[in-house]
């Protein structure tokens, strides 16, 4: 089970919720909730922040990076102002960065145009940088 799962499992326990149950609260599949334990998958971002904002909870705590359940703070910026700032902050290029994180640039653009990356790579990427999802993604300082 990874942390997200484990997190999940005891938010569910807490909540008294059952897994359908969450499905209908957040208004999804409940084979989308049940692959989340069946399949090893993750959620999309947004899925996540729906999942956060529910259990009013970090993304951070949500995923099992940290154990402080400090609810969602929508702070300034958003997520490729926040990636430029920590890509300057190590003095790399666009091509450096994303060679080291094994993406590609074409991700890099996409993401400039709005788009998020898949919850699997925001979670290399802030290995990557040693920050945190809610940082990454604006809901932290």
């Amino acid at each position: 089970m990874n942390n997200f799962q484990e997190r999940l499992k005891e938010l569910l326990e807490e909540y008294s919720l059952s897994r359908l149950a969450l499905a209908k609260k957040l208004s999804i599949s409940s084979t989308t909730i049940n692959g989340y334990f069946n399949k090893n998958y993750y959620p999309t971002i947004e899925i996540a922040l729906k999942m956060a904002k529910f259990f009013n909870c970090s993304l951070d705590y949500l995923f099992g990076l940290t154990d402080n359940i400090s609810p969602l703070s929508l702070k300034s910026s958003n997520f490729i102002d926040r990636f430029n700032f920590l890509m300057k902050s190590k003095n790399n290029s666009i091509a450096k960065t994303m060679g080291e994180l094994n993406m590609s640039e074409y991700s890099y653009y996409r993401w400039k145009k709005g788009l998020l990356p898949k919850t699997n790579k925001l979670l290399d990427i802030i290995k990557y940088f040693d920050t945190s999802l809610d940082f990454i993604l604006g809901y932290g300082k």
